[in-house]
């Protein structure tokens, strides 16, 4: 199937926008690694067959589109291999938070890290917001490694910000606001 992306990242990966017909390669790449996907990712439980999945890229649609959340899927040759997203957007303080996932086979190879700047750039261009939020799990040192790499700040722990599985577990909240961004920017044209 040809897909048209929204963002382009490089000649093999792209962000997708979230649409019925990436729900079997969606599905299929949680399917495949629910144990690894599950230690961080509270829904994965939750997705127990295509009908989940496609009941969710349905409700993404509809956030999409009412400018609430903004969900998509990265695709590397074909395959989704993993998502960044707004989880919620906050109009009135201009500002978001930032969620993603990859699959544990692309990892290592600058993917997400690649994916989240091409993201980053377009909410900051086209959204008019000031700040972005990356919450990541305080054990979880592979994903903090993104924001960090982007340019974030550290600003705190938020004690217990999770409910994953029965258990509550600490979040390390990151931000970017979008001056630091066009400084950083600025400084990678010279």
């Amino acid at each position: 199937m040809e897909l048209t992306p929204f963002l382009k990242i490089d000649a093999n990966l792209s962000i997708h926008l979230a649409r019925p017909e990436l729900a079997p390669l969606v599905f299929s790449a949680v399917d495949s690694q629910r144990d690894y996907l599950r230690e961080w990712l509270p829904w994965v439980d939750s997705t127990k067959e295509l009908e989940d999945t496609k009941s969710f890229i349905r409700e993404s649609m509809r956030h999409n589109t009412n400018g609430t959340r903004l969900t998509t899927f990265i695709v590397q040759r074909g395959q989704v291999i993993g998502s960044v997203g707004v989880v919620s957007f906050s109009k009135d303080n201009k500002s978001c938070e930032v969620g993603y996932w990859l699959s544990e086979d692309c990892q290592g190879e600058g993917i997400m890290t690649k994916a989240c700047r091409v993201f980053i750039h377009h909410l900051f261009k086209t959204k008019a917001l000031n700040r972005i939020e990356i919450k990541v799990a305080i054990k979880n040192h592979k994903s903090q490694g993104i924001p960090k790499r982007l340019g974030f700040s550290k600003e705190g722990i938020l004690r217990e910000g999770l409910l994953l599985y029965g258990t509550y577990i600490d979040l390390v909240l990151f931000s970017l606001l979008q001056r630091e961004w066009a400084e950083g920017q600025d400084r990678q044209d010279h």
